[in-house]
């Protein structure tokens, strides 16, 4: 017997509106479908509208925890927000789905605010872009030790672990 299983993400972000920043994301999977839209208010980066719909899930649970959702409104994106994101939604009474997908909005809204600054740095040359990347990591400290370019042996981070 052969088992097929399919997973397809949809992540994205519009341009902000009235200071808003809306950020969906959307979970095809063999056996579970859902969407979820975030809206965060800007500057402060708060979630202050939460909406989902699950179309397909094998968990109850899951079926019914669209009324967890709001839970996580509030919520500023900063340190500690994936904890708290699996905690309110994603608990005993939660869906774990519904967390990873809230938390899918929420890197496309940092990822909203971080694709330009690198496209700038990728202009730069040689040492000039060492330290623009350096730079930007300052500004950045939750990237540290996010990826192999941002590791802490790597030549764009030195200096910057004592600075964060």
């Amino acid at each position: 017997m052969i088992l097929t299983y399919v997973r397809n993400k949809h992540v994205y972000a519009t341009e902000p509106e009235n200071n808003l920043l809306l950020a969906y994301a959307t979970s095809e999977e063999t056996f579970f479908s859902a969407r979820v839209e975030v809206t965060v208010k800007l500057p402060d980066l708060e979630l202050v509208e939460i909406l989902g719909k699950i179309k397909r899930s094998p968990f109850t649970r899951c079926q019914e925890a669209a009324s967890v959702l709001p839970r996580a409104i509030g919520l500023r994106i900063g340190p500690g927000i994936i904890k708290l994101v699996h905690n309110l939604v994603g608990g005993t009474k939660g869906c774990p789905q519904l967390a990873n997908l809230i938390l899918e909005c929420i890197d496309v809204v940092i990822l909203h605010f971080t694709t330009e600054p690198l496209r700038e740095i990728l202009k730069k040359e040689g040492e000039e872009q060492i330290i623009a990347y350096q730079e930007f990591l300052r500004q950045n400290p939750r990237l540290f030790n996010s990826c192999v370019a941002f590791a802490p042996d790597s030549p764009l981070t030195k200096g910057i672990k004592e600075d964060l």
